[in-house]
């Protein structure tokens, strides 16, 4: 889809508010203006509900303690999306060429290349992320559908901004998740990105195992009570992958619900289980 700017984004907006009234439709729709990055270590390719039931009523028991199994858990999906062991800190034992392939995932994907660079680009996931653009563009396309209706919205898409019949049908489909969800509806694909990218930071020797376990536990103390499930942060998760893919995730959807079949069902540690430093 077109792909407008954040900063443009936000001079549509004031320009919008200070209107009186809208020409049609009248506002620019701001899309994923994200950074492409990737999430996958094996192959370094860019990448890229039905509720099932929440599954955590008993502690799964592991090689690692509740505690760090949560964290896992949060990012159990792209783990396993990358054949790697979700019941490992890390996805693996690490080491020389482990090491290696994560500082080049990190490099070619995030941008990330030492310790000052991991740092900025987790305080960006945290402070921003792609939340922060999704706010934005629900309240573009919110002011949008008051002036034209919901079912105008497609058309002038396609007519005033030149944008393809699926290309509207996203924006379309993002409204729609913006009124549903509201401004937090893809918070869980941040944090759980956050939480992954911290084990990414061990794995490539950015961060000590006992640094990246330390904030972790404090991103994880912060996201637990926004969710009342691993299904609610699952949700959250896909839907965040839903807007910064601008594609289905019918495909980890799949692996969340292989997962929860599997002997090894990393989400059998209770979600509500108390966070604590046990490192």
């Amino acid at each position: 889809m077109k792909k407008i700017s954040k900063n443009l984004a936000v001079v549509t907006l004031s320009i919008a508010l200070a209107a009186s009234s809208l020409a049609g439709c009248g506002a620019s729709p701001a899309s994923n203006s994200s950074e492409d990055v990737s999430d996958t270590v094996s192959n370094n390719e860019t990448s890229t509900q039905e509720s099932t039931e929440d599954s955590g009523d008993s502690a799964y028991v592991g090689p690692e303690t509740d505690t760090v199994q949560w964290f896992n858990a949060s990012y159990a999906i792209l783990t396993d999306a990358n054949g790697q062991d979700y019941n490992l800190f890390g996805g693996a034992e690490p080491g020389t060429v482990m090491e290696m392939q994560y500082q080049a995932m990190l490099d070619s994907s995030w941008g990330v290349t030492d310790r000052a660079s991991a740092d900025e680009t987790l305080d960006w996931i945290l402070t921003e992320g792609h939340r922060d653009d999704f706010m934005i563009t629900g309240e573009l396309l919110s002011m949008m559908v008051e002036e034209c209706g919901e079912e105008g919205l497609v058309d002038f898409l396609m007519q005033e901004y030149d944008e393809s019949q699926e290309e509207a049908d996203f924006d379309a489909a993002t409204y729609q998740m913006y009124k549903e969800y509201g401004e937090t509806a893809i918070d869980g694909w941040d944090y759980c990105r956050a939480l992954s990218l911290l084990s990414f930071y061990y794995m490539a020797g950015y961060y000590t195992k006992e640094e990246a376990l330390d904030k972790s536990l404090e991103i994880a103390q912060t996201v637990q009570p926004l969710f009342g499930s691993w299904d609610e942060l699952i949700d959250s998760y896909l839907r965040g992958y839903e807007y910064w893919a601008e594609a289905d995730s019918s495909e980890r959807r799949e692996i969340y619900e292989e997962l929860l079949a599997a002997d090894d069902n990393p989400f059998r540690v209770d979600y509500n289980t108390t966070l604590e430093k046990t490192w």
